[in-house]
């Protein structure tokens, strides 16, 4: 491949990454069986099909969010067979899972000291989260990180929405207890 036709793909890919990444994750957040799996899963799926785009080039995809659900599909089906095999699994990454939006709230400076509080609160709340089932951090993850509101989590997730809503408040009950 030319120094320009690479340089093409990527710029490509990038546009389609952007253009799909939230879709993509909606629907692997949706199947995983596990909230940590997610993005592993979803990283083996680009990395796919920008091997794919190399080799066939850009044509060869003509609608790229299908494809990309499609290949979400196989590299789920070939990711949990291959952890059903393993009897001891282990996490590779424990903090992946329950990442939160951390960006400050206030967009005023601030004191170290209040930079250290707000680090360890978030520390504390992924702490929480981490200790929760997996349907309670996606549904936490979906709502605060990805903006979707309790019906279109009900709706993904397959839930009803007062159940989607009783989870939500019950965990932000328990973060505020733990955190007084």
């Amino acid at each position: 491949m030319t120094g320009q036709n690479s340089s093409n793909v990527n710029k490509y890919f990038e546009e389609i990454y952007e253009k799909t990444k939230r879709s993509v994750t909606l629907f692997l957040i949706s199947r995983c069986k596990s909230f940590d799996d997610v993005n592993d899963v979803l990283q083996e799926v680009y990395m796919e099909y920008f091997r794919i785009l190399q080799k066939k080039g850009m044509d060869y995809v003509r609608d790229e969010e299908s494809f990309l659900i499609s290949l979400c599909k196989k590299k789920l089906s070939s990711y949990y067979s291959f952890w059903d095999r393993i009897a001891d699994r282990t996490s590779i990454d424990a903090s992946a899972g329950s990442e939160l939006n951390e960006q400050s709230v206030y967009e005023e400076e601030s004191s170290v000291e209040d930079d250290f509080y707000r680090e360890e609160m978030l520390h504390d709340v992924k702490e929480i989260l981490k200790r929760q089932p997996d349907c309670v951090q996606k549904i936490f993850y979906l709502y605060y990180s990805m903006e979707l509101s309790v019906t279109e989590i009900s709706g993904l997730l397959h839930m009803k929405p007062q159940t989607v809503k009783n989870r939500l408040f019950r965990t932000r009950k328990l973060i505020r207890d733990s955190l007084r």
